[in-house]
Formats: structure tokens, C-alpha cells, sequence
């Protein structure tokens, strides 16, 4: 459907983008302080409609912009190989190790001596989108 090559640079151009829109001294004047605004934003959009799918009143407008919010970050971290906004927070705080909020789960793995790659945590991404789709498909039986 879309090409490796097409993937790459449309990734390098929104990453080279929101590097610009946080990194611009147009905030806050800091980009570190920038890198954190983008981080509260990345958590509002994903924590949010993850907290209403959960434990919000299921069968509402609601509770399906919540799924739709999720099948979208689902699909672009298919497309973009990996969340587009974590590739933009570790751009601006050149840390390849950032997780994005992953790092709440990540972190600790890490601690106990579980080595952290890049294919492991796809296999943690996909087991957590099988348990949303799970939620939902369950919600919406019953």
C-alpha cells in the first residue's frame, strides 16, 4: 500500500516538523520545557480516551470517539513503525532511549534485568492493543 521509502520520509518530515513547531523557542523558550509540553499532550491523548475505555459509561459518543482515538494511534504506529510522537520527544531531548509513556512500564523491565529492544516492545504493544480490542469487543457483547 505505502512503500518503505514513502513511509521513511513522510516519518522524517512530521518528525523534522513537530522538531520544529517544540524546538522553536515558540513556547515556553526552552526546548526541554518544549519536550515536556509535547509529553503531557502525548499522555492527554492516549491517557484520557484509555481511561474512558476502562472506566467510562460504555455505549455513549464518548466511549466510541475513545475506540475510534485508539484504532487511529493503533494504525499510526503501524504506519509510522512506532509512535510518531515519542520519535518527535526523543528528537527534541536526543534520548533514543525515551519510551514515551511506556517508560511507567518499560522502566522497571529494565530494573529487573529485562534488556529492553525495539521488538520487544512491539510484542508488549501488540499484547496491549489485543487487550484494548479485547475490552471493547467485550463491552460492546454486553
Amino acid at each position: 500500500m505505502f512503500s518503505l521509502e514513502e513511509r521513511k520520509k513522510n516519518t522524517k518530515k512530521i518528525i523534522d516538523y513537530g522538531e520544529y513547531l517544540f524546538s522553536n523557542k515558540k513556547l515556553l523558550g526552552d526546548e526541554i520545557m518544549n519536550g515536556y509540553i509535547l509529553v503531557i499532550i502525548h499522555w492527554i491523548i492516549t491517557g484520557i480516551p484509555l481511561y474512558y475505555l476502562f472506566f467510562g459509561e460504555k455505549n455513549n459518543k464518548y466511549y466510541y470517539i475513545s475506540c475510534l482515538i485508539w484504532i487511529i494511534i493503533f494504525l499510526l504506529h503501524f504506519y509510522f513503525k512506532g509512535c510518531i510522537l515519542t520519535r518527535i520527544e526523543r528528537q527534541l531531548w536526543q534520548d533514543k532511549k525515551w519510551w514515551g509513556p511506556w517508560v511507567f512500564l518499560f522502566t522497571p523491565l529494565e530494573k529487573i534485568g529485562i534488556p529492553l529492544t525495539d521488538e520487544l516492545a512491539n510484542i508488549i504493544f501488540m499484547c496491549w492493543g489485543i487487550l484494548i480490542l479485547s475490552t471493547i469487543l467485550f463491552h460492546m457483547a454486553y
